[in-house]
């Protein structure tokens, strides 16, 4: 029986944490390339300029477009990264309860704190980062079904 590999943008199957971690560097790498191409873009009249000149131009447009710079972030999150965050869940089965999957995602999709100057989001934010750390640790870390059937095969 061949075992078909879901495509990339999928949320079908399981994915134990050794592919998870593989999944993740390669997102990882490209949301990075997108976030260079976007920021090359954008800066590109600064590339003859001295690094102050470069580094005061970033720095000014980051805290005038906080917003937009998020909003990408979590728009490559949602299409990269959530995926496979679905799939390593699907893996744990019982092991990880869904409202605490939930908790992590939120997390992840959550700003930093200085996108929005109000204590309460602010509050919010580093509460659900702190909760994130349970699940996330499951995730990263904890066999799942895939391990399980491989430790049958070995046995057997």
């Amino acid at each position: 029986m061949t075992h078909e590999k879901p495509s990339f943008f999928s949320f079908e199957g399981e994915m134990g944490r050794i592919d998870y971690w593989g999944s993740a560097i390669f997102r990882s790498l490209i949301a990075g390339l997108i976030f260079f191409v976007a920021l090359a873009f954008v800066f590109r009249g600064y590339f003859s300029s001295s690094y102050e000149e470069l580094s005061a131009a970033i720095s000014q447009w980051a805290t005038d477009h906080a917003v937009r710079v998020w909003l990408l972030g979590e728009i490559l999150n949602i299409f990269l990264f959530l995926p496979i965050t679905w799939r390593r869940w699907r893996d744990l089965g019982p092991r990880l309860k869904k409202n605490w999957l939930y908790i992590s995602v939120v997390s992840s999709l959550m700003p930093g704190y200085e996108v929005f100057p109000f204590v309460g989001v602010q509050s919010l934010i580093i509460t659900l980062g702190i909760l994130s750390i349970y699940p996330n640790f499951k995730l990263l870390f904890w066999p799942g079904q895939q391990y399980a059937k491989q430790r049958q095969n070995e046995q057997s």
